[in-house]
């Protein structure tokens, strides 16, 4: 395991890669795995380009946060309205914007049409929003056999269609495949059992010191397996606690597996976790709609929150005025009773980039 996860730390170098990915049981380890093997493939590649990265999800829940250094900006999508809003203020200036107009309270796409096929019956196995650089897909995964799969997915891909065309999201391709168990055999690692008894082990004795743990784990792949741990960054037993990791691991034969301990600044924890939710809000009208021009929304709390919308737009004087109108709309949004509440009176920036991430506002 060549990243960690669910990972905080206060260092303005650091940013998040946020991949969502949600799946039924039976597809979890598979899943995992492949998601692991593409982290590793990536992190070996000369370079990294934000266009590349993806989000997939089912549910709104979050698997896991991959940090990278050197990559300014998450990936997120949600709906661009959590609450219902248009202020005559802010409909005024939005009504200046040539590409936006009003803008509406949604959920998020992707749940909704999750929930429709589901309450129609269709066996969905995932469902997902993906992206490609500028190119952004619905991804949805059907269940069951050929036979049934052909049976059932022009009626999808109309309903898929239809729920796109009636919020004018038209930046967006439907891709329907059929999922077959039998192409993905997953063989989980046999020494996983060992790891995680010795995983066990090391949890209870940390405990009986009543070490302050935030999260343990033991495994990886090949020659990368170790233990990683991760404990609030005012923690002053570290020493202690490696200690007792070691005695555990020479207990069980696996005294050269290395020890990485991580230091969590909980309130950069806390906060970040409130601007994944709040980008969940910025985000899908802006996603779905060509006329927007938004490729991406991301944000960073390293030092202080800043909202990224990276568009594909020259620059130009013209796309400058746009790009100020735009910052208004969001920030006004941001200024709701809703969304304060969420924003707890943090600091913040709004920064539109244009192409070749040079600055617009």
């Amino acid at each position: 395991m060549k990243k960690r996860f669910n990972s905080f730390k206060d260092d303005s170098s650091l940013e998040k890669l946020n991949e969502e990915l949600v799946w039924k049981s039976n597809r979890k380890q598979k899943q995992k795995q492949r998601l692991l093997e593409a982290i590793d493939q990536l992190e070996q590649s000369e370079s990294v380009k934000p266009e590349k990265d993806i989000f997939f999800k089912k549910q709104n829940r979050p698997l896991r946060n991959v940090v990278y250094c050197g990559i300014a900006l998450v990936i997120l999508s949600g709906a661009f309205i959590s609450s219902a809003f248009v202020s005559p203020a802010m409909a005024q200036v939005a009504a200046k914007i040539p590409y936006l107009g009003q803008l509406f309270k949604q959920e998020p796409v992707s749940d909704v049409l999750y929930q429709e096929l589901e309450k129609k019956g269709y066996k969905i196995d995932s469902l997902g929003q993906t992206y490609y650089g500028e190119r952004k897909q619905i991804e949805i995964s059907v269940t069951g056999s050929e036979k049934y799969f052909k049976s059932v997915k022009g009626d999808i891909n109309n309903i898929a269609k239809d729920m796109l065309e009636a919020r004018h999201y038209d930046s967006y391709k439907v891709k329907i495949t059929r999922y077959d168990p039998a192409q993905y055999q997953y063989n989980p690692d046999p020494r996983q059992e060992k790891y995680d008894k010795i995983n066990e082990e090391i949890d209870n004795e940390l405990k009986k010191q009543n070490y302050h743990v935030l999260s343990l784990n033991m495994g990886g792949f090949d020659q990368d397996v170790r233990v990683e741990l991760e404990v609030p960054d005012t923690e002053k037993h570290i020493e202690e606690m490696k200690q007792i990791i070691i005695d555990v691991l020479a207990k069980n034969k696996e005294e050269k597996t290395p020890i990485k301990v991580y230091k969590i600044n909980l309130k950069k924890r806390e906060q970040d976790g409130r601007w994944a939710n709040i980008i969940n809000d910025v985000g899908e009208d802006l996603l779905g709609k060509d006329k927007y021009h938004v490729k991406m929304v991301g944000y960073s709390v390293h030092p202080e929150p800043h909202v990224f919308i990276y568009t594909s737009l020259s620059y130009s004087e013209e796309n400058k005025e746009f790009a100020n109108e735009l910052e208004g709309v969001i920030d006004e949004f941001l200024q709701t009773d809703d969304m304060k509440a969420k924003i707890k009176g943090d600091p913040y920036k709004i920064i539109i980039y244009a192409k070749g991430k040079k600055k617009l506002n």
